[in-house]
């Protein structure tokens, strides 16, 4: 599966930018003040019913949305959400003001394979945004769709002169979502997700190997087995 992608497809993202520009309501502050310095802030569009915070975009235990007072006042987003052939789950407009800076951190439970993935629409960028995602530097252009793994490490600075203004949208992985992005290259056909102990180093792999042989069980002993020759152990194993 790919860190990040642009789909093949843009959306008008002007109306929406308008729309949202002549609200006379006041953004909400993210409640993550740990994971960021300056000011970043957003309006929720939809939300779960349970989140004890407005940006809140809930979790896997989340299973209850609603849309929120604003759906109504951003309705040239439906259009974008229609495109979509799957539950949407929360739905925000998050701005990130000039010099402020989203610390490096990951999103768990947002990698496809978790069921659920996120969705960023420029609105309003600049040439100077930094959005990194697993070493990667994303350049993003308003109006473009695009997909990131965030439960890989991510940052985003504004080193611009403007807000930076995106839609931002979770949605659940459906047989619709999937074709999309087997089509679009994100995933390949039939890809499963990754085992964790692939990112794992060498030194807890023998480890688990080791425990796994020291119960000496057929099941254990059969899996130590697999592992040993899945990763290439047999000098590490004695």
């Amino acid at each position: 599966m790919k860190h990040a992608h642009c789909f093949s497809f843009q959306f008008d993202h002007k109306p929406i930018l308008n729309e949202f520009q002549s609200l006379s309501v006041d953004c909400q502050k993210h409640f993550n003040t740990g994971y960021y310095d300056g000011e970043w802030s957003g309006l929720a569009l939809r939300k779960p019913v349970d989140s004890r915070h407005e940006l809140s975009a809930g979790d896997q235990q989340s299973d209850v949305y609603q849309d929120t007072e604003y759906s109504d006042l951003m309705s040239s987003t439906q259009s974008i959400l229609n495109y979509f052939h799957c539950e949407k789950t929360a739905v925000r407009i998050l701005k990130l003001t000039p010099g402020s800076q989203i610390k490096e951190h990951s999103d768990h439970g947002l990698s496809f394979f978790d069921g659920l993935v996120r969705l960023h629409i420029p609105l309003q960028t600049n040439p100077d945004i930094e959005f990194i995602v697993a070493g990667e530097k994303l350049y993003m252009k308003e109006g473009e769709c695009w997909f990131a793994n965030f439960n890989e490490l991510h940052s985003v600075y504004n080193g611009g002169q403007t807000d930076r203004i995106h839609l931002v949208i979770d949605m659940k992985v459906n047989d619709w979502l999937t074709s999309l992005f087997e089509n679009e290259g994100i995933i390949s056909p039939g890809e499963e997700a990754p085992d964790p102990m692939d990112s794992q180093p060498k030194s807890a792999k023998v480890e688990m190997i080791k425990s796994l042989l020291a119960m000496n069980s057929d099941t254990s002993v059969n899996l130590a087995k697999e592992l040993i020759g899945k990763y290439g152990l047999e000098d590490e194993i004695s």
